[in-house]
C-alpha cells in the first residue's frame, strides 16, 4: 500500500515563538487541575464525532499540507465533543484544511517556507489568533470540497481577505504544547484532541490488537483522537489523512478507517519532538436557525 504525502517542517525557533506569545503556552503548565485524571482511563473521541455527524471523517490529502490536516480533523473532533456535553453549539460542516494552511504559512509564518510544508506552531497560532472556517461557500469562494490546488494557492497567498472576518466567528481558545505520553493522556481524556507533528513512520498493517508498528521516517502531521490508557497496553489513537485504506488490519473499539493505535513509549517520542498541541475551547456555531451571516450556501 503507498504511503501519501507528508508536509510537516519542523522549526524550534517558531515554536518557542508561539509559546512565548501564547496565553497558555504548553499542556503542563495549563492543565494542573486535570493531572492524572486519565490514568487507565479509555476516552474515545470518534464516538462523539459519529454521534454528531454520523460518520467518521476521514480526509485525504493530495499535496504537503498535513498540518493543516491534522489540525483541522482536532478541531473538528473538538466542536463533536463540545455539542456532546450540552455547551450551545451546533454542527454545521467539516473544518477547511485549505484556509489553516494558508493561515498557517503566510499570515504566520511570513511566507518562509518554499515548496509544500508548514509548521505545527504556525498552525496553533493560525487557529487561536485567525480562526478556521467550515466546509461551505462564501461568497464567490466555494470551499465545499477539498482541492490540492486551492491549499497550494493559499499556502503562496495566504487567506483571502474576505475569508478572514468570518473565520475569526470560529476560533480555537487554545493551543498548548503537550509534551509527553501522560500529557495526552489527560487531554484526550478530558476530550482535547491533538495534532500531533513527528517524524515517525509506520506499518501498513495493524497488529491483532489495532496497533501500528513504527517503521520509516514520516515529516507528517496526524491527528491524537482517543486513549485507552489500559496497563496491559496503553496507547493512543492516531487518525491519518490519507484516506480510509492506505492501512489494513484488525482494529480496537471499533476505531475509524485510516486510524492506529500508537503505543505509550512511541506516542511518547513523538510527542517529546516539541510541536504537538491540545486544542481546547472551540467557539463554534451557535444554536441558532440562521446561518447568513456564517455563509451563503
Amino acid at each position: 500500500m503507498p504511503f501519501g504525502p507528508q508536509g510537516w517542517v519542523y522549526d524550534w525557533r517558531e515554536v518557542e515563538r508561539y509559546l512565548a506569545a501564547s496565553r497558555r503556552p504548553s499542556f503542563a503548565a495549563s492543565a494542573a487541575p486535570i493531572r492524572g485524571s486519565g490514568q487507565g482511563k479509555i476516552q474515545l473521541g470518534f464516538l462523539d464525532m459519529r454521534q454528531v455527524v454520523g460518520r467518521d471523517l476521514i480526509n485525504r490529502q493530495t499535496i504537503g499540507d498535513c498540518v493543516s490536516h491534522g489540525f483541522s480533523l482536532a478541531r473538528d473532533t473538538l466542536a463533536c465533543s463540545q455539542i456532546v456535553q450540552g455547551l450551545p453549539q451546533r454542527w454545521v460542516a467539516p473544518c477547511a484544511t485549505e484556509v489553516i494552511y494558508g493561515l498557517s504559512r503566510v499570515e504566520c509564518g511570513r511566507g518562509r517556507i518554499n515548496g509544500d510544508g508548514s509548521v505545527g506552531a504556525w498552525a496553533a497560532d493560525a487557529i487561536t489568533k485567525y480562526g478556521t472556517l467550515s466546509r461551505l461557500q462564501y461568497g464567490r469562494i466555494d470551499l465545499r470540497e477539498y482541492s490540492g490546488e486551492r491549499a497550494r494557492q493559499y499556502g503562496r497567498t495566504g487567506c483571502p481577505d474576505e475569508l478572514e472576518p468570518p473565520a475569526r466567528d470560529l476560533l480555537v481558545r487554545t493551543a498548548a504544547l503537550a509534551t509527553t505520553y501522560d500529557e495526552a493522556v489527560d487531554a484526550l481524556f478530558n476530550k482535547f484532541p491533538i495534532p500531533v507533528c513527528s517524524n515517525r513512520g509506520f506499518s501498513d498493517q495493524r497488529d491483532a490488537e489495532g496497533f501500528a508498528r513504527p517503521s520509516g521516517t514520516w515529516q507528517h502531521c496526524m491527528a491524537f483522537i482517543a486513549v485507552d490508557d489500559n496497563p496491559r497496553r496503553p496507547g493512543l489513537l492516531c487518525q491519518n489523512s490519507w484516506g480510509p485504506d492506505w492501512i489494513r488490519g484488525p482494529k480496537r473499539h471499533n476505531q475509524p478507517d485510516g486510524s492506529f493505535w500508537v503505543d505509550a513509549d512511541v506516542a511518547d517520542r513523538m510527542l517529546r519532538q516539541g510541536d504537538s498541541y491540545a486544542l481546547s475551547g472551540f467557539v463554534g456555531y451557535p444554536s441558532i436557525d440562521d446561518w447568513s451571516q456564517f455563509a451563503t450556501f
